[in-house]
């Protein structure tokens, strides 16, 4: 690991500002030392400091991730990316780390939340974060990073270590959250245990003693918790990048699960191709900057007619991003699979099997959407099911072995 004074050659100025710009977007403001309520993206405590403090020495910088589900999204990418830029030696070559939290998944992070999250027990955070590294090495290569899990000092926390912690923070700076005070004004509770986590996060920096640290621009209160805490506790100060989340232009709706708009690096070729082309148009040119690498200039040059001629673009991007999850090869395939099934209303040429043979239709189109057979019902009397390219609405209808199944424009099964 990199010591914390070690001398670098000097980075590229110029390149270390292209970056923060292109990840954080506005450059934010300094910080008031005893207010968490600063809720802009930007750089802090200022974009000059931390272009001095990347271009003088080695730095470790850190993400953490909690593992609440099974896979890493393009939100995750974002923060990754700009972790894959700092490793650059133009940028200084410094140390990312990569903290997995499988003790604050337990607990649940409220950013966001209109109700407190449902815990998730020790076993459901081992099974979600089992392929986590794997789809981290898609961005990060092998043994450029750090990896850490939060759980191997949180869980040795005593109750008095963490009512000493406690006392570095106040009720009125944690009822400054901005979610916070919407439930209040909404009559909703707030647990204790909410109040604790962005505790919990900021003591991640101060037992790491780390130089910064990385995240969406919806982490910045818990962030900046942990700059404060590190700063009292060890007398550092922390940088903190907090970089800008996909949001559609035209709505202002940002791009999340429930919003139906969750793409993840792990997702095949086809389904890749089939999500993307599924965005909004507002999304594009978000997606060209913050879920690729490719450059800037290119993206600005073409910045009119991402919105002129939305349908190219986003089949460029999807090319794009299945390059650089699957290699260019895959990428080929599944474009061209894409054009022929929803350009030319031809059939795949491969499908996933379902076992299916013998059985009621709205049993097996539940398991394939994942829903009851109430939502399977709908489905078919919305006409959206086919059969060998034949619309069934009979609930009732029963499937043979080999039977192509199709429900919606782009989900098709072959039937065992």
């Amino acid at each position: 690991m990199f010591g914390i004074n070690k001398k670098i050659p000097i980075a590229d100025e110029k390149v270390i500002r292209q970056a923060f710009d292109r990840h954080t977007g506005d450059l934010g403001r300094r910080l008031q030392d005893k207010s968490f309520s600063n809720q802009d993206t930007g750089v802090f405590p200022s974009v000059d400091e931390a272009v001095k403090i990347l271009g003088s020495r080695r730095c470790r910088i850190y993400l953490g991730i909690d593992p609440t589900g099974l896979d890493i999204h393009f939100g995750h990418t974002i923060p990754l990316l700009f972790l894959k830029q700092i490793l650059k030696p133009e940028l200084g070559g410094h140390r990312p780390v990569l903290v997995i939290g499988d003790f604050t998944a337990r607990i649940g992070d409220p950013t966001g939340k209109e109700s407190a999250r449902k815990p998730l027990t020790e076993k459901e955070v081992k099974d979600n974060m089992k392929n986590y590294l794997e789809q981290v090495y898609k961005i990060l290569p092998r043994g450029s990073f750090d990896v850490k899990y939060n759980s191997s000092w949180l869980s040795k926390m005593t109750f008095e270590d963490v009512v000493k912690l406690a006392s570095h923070v106040t009720v009125q700076q944690m009822i400054t959250r901005d979610m916070f005070q919407e439930r209040i004004k909404n009559e909703r509770p707030i647990g204790l245990h909410e109040f604790l986590y962005p505790l919990m996060q900021g003591y991640d920096s101060v037992f790491m003693e780390i130089d910064g640290e990385v995240g969406g621009n919806d982490q910045t209160f818990n962030m900046l918790v942990g700059r404060d805490l590190e700063k009292k506790l060890l007398n550092k100060d922390k940088l903190v990048f907090t970089t800008q989340l996909l949001v559609d232009t035209t709505t202002g709706k940002k791009m999340s699960k429930s919003e139906g708009g969750l793409i993840s690096v792990s997702d095949t070729p086809g389904d890749m191709v089939g999500k993307i082309m599924s965005v909004p148009d507002g999304f594009i040119r978000g997606m060209f900057k913050l879920c690729t690498e490719r450059d800037m200039d290119w993206i600005d040059e073409h910045d009119d007619d991402m919105k002129t001629k939305p349908y190219e673009y986003k089949k460029e991007l999807a090319k794009e991003l299945v390059k650089m999850y699957h290699g260019e090869r895959w990428a080929t395939k599944a474009m061209d699979e894409w054009e022929k099934v929803f350009s030319k209303g031809e059939m795949p040429s491969e499908m996933e099997t379902v076992s299916g043979a013998g059985q009621v239709m709205t049993n097996v189109i539940a398991g394939i959407v994942q829903g009851s057979n109430t939502e399977a019902k709908k489905l078919l009397d919305q006409g959206a099911v086919r059969v060998n390219d034949i619309v069934v609405k009979d609930w009732g209808n029963e499937l043979k072995e080999g039977d192509i199944l199709q429900v919606g424009p782009k989900t098709f099964r072959k039937v065992k």
